[in-house]
């Protein structure tokens, strides 16, 4: 008897004894996996954060993600981290954020664009959600204004094939709203075709306001015998912006003059019916001095107004868009060469 209860006291201390081993390794192992980056990463760089993309996830490393399109797919699709970065508080919390471009081939001749955002915490980035905003087109610049984020990118014409080189400048805007990236479509771009009705007023970021007052029509009737077919002819006011004149109006027409330009504002009927009209409105590049930016990415300095380029998007573009455009000693308009701009195209072309 007195042997089974000491056997009983050996088994009882060798029970405790494995569980005291058993969680002593489990303790190491966690204090392991708390010290290595790898198992538990501070993401303090947006370019390796996780973004959700047509409802999947994307983790991306150093800016790149790559994963089978469907299981045992030869077909991958691959993420990058695109650039053409701003920095700015989006959600009005003092702390300065980050918006870009990414992009995702998955397969196809597609090149998607993504709009996304990383908003600075205390210990690095939270991302948000992301935005497709275009299929191969030709990025310019990004900006952010007041917690507004343009996108300033180049479009093909409309009607022009996929194959074509974007040459239609197009800007699209984003803000934060309760942590969400939202596309704020309700503001005009110029460039992009914008149908109007009768009394009801758009206006631009830079303040322009159009109002479409009536449309005029001069259409020959049926069975009428008329000299000339006429036409439609909507009747605009514009205000703000660059117009001199709060009162100026216009009119435009369906076959006749179909554009006229105010105040470097270039307005352009694309089509018009009793009741609408579409319009497209370009604003003219902004001179400084003798000296203008022109180009699909604002990559061109010259004396000449509206010089336009390929639209080949180049990496060192993005360095103009701090850098000063003026008449050079030798009498010509070329970008200063500051240490900046010198130090800038060195890096991208690392």
């Amino acid at each position: 008897m007195k042997i089974n209860n000491f056997s009983k006291i050996i088994i009882a201390f060798a029970l405790l004894a494995v569980l005291f081993a058993v969680s002593l390794f489990l303790y190491k192992q966690q204090i392991t996996k708390n010290n290595n980056p790898s198992e538990n990463p501070v993401v303090s760089d947006y370019k390796n954060l996780s973004f959700v993309i047509e409802g999947q996830s994307v983790a991306l490393v150093n800016g790149y993600a790559k994963k089978e399109s469907a299981a045992g797919s030869a077909s991958k699709i691959i993420t990058r981290y695109f650039g053409n970065e701003a920095f700015g508080d989006l959600n009005a919390d003092g702390k300065e954020d980050a918006v870009f471009l990414l992009t995702q081939e998955t397969g196809g001749s597609g090149v998607f664009f993504y709009v996304a955002a990383a908003l600075k915490i205390e210990n690095g980035y939270q991302p948000t959600n992301t935005i497709l905003f275009g299929d191969r087109i030709a990025p310019q610049t990004t900006e952010i204004n007041d917690g507004i984020v343009m996108v300033n990118y180049a479009i093909r014409e409309p009607g022009f094939p996929m194959t074509a080189a974007p040459s239609v400048g197009v800007s699209d805007y984003f803000k934060i709203e309760n942590g969400v990236l939202t596309s704020k479509s309700m503001l005009p771009a110029f460039g992009m075709p914008r149908k109007m009705v009768i009394n009801t007023p758009i206006q631009f970021t830079d303040g322009l306001t159009v109002v479409l007052e009536k449309i005029n029509d001069s259409r020959c009737k049926p069975g009428v015998v008329c000299i000339w077919a006429g036409e439609l002819s909507p009747h605009f006011g514009i205000s703000g912006g660059n117009v001199t004149n709060p009162g100026a109006e216009f009119d435009l027409g369906t076959t006749t003059q179909k554009s006229i330009t105010i105040n470097g504002y270039k307005f352009t009927l694309q089509e018009a019916t009793e009741t609408t009209a579409t319009i497209t409105v370009t604003k003219e590049l902004k001179s400084l001095g003798t000296c203008y930016i022109g180009g699909c990415s604002s990559e061109i300095c010259s004396d000449q107004q509206g010089v336009v380029s390929n639209c080949a998007y180049d990496l060192r573009y993005a360095c103009y868009k701090t850098a000063t455009c003026q008449k050079q000693k030798n009498g010509q308009c070329g970008w200063t060469q500051t240490q900046e701009l010198v130090n800038c195209i060195a890096k991208v072309l690392e």
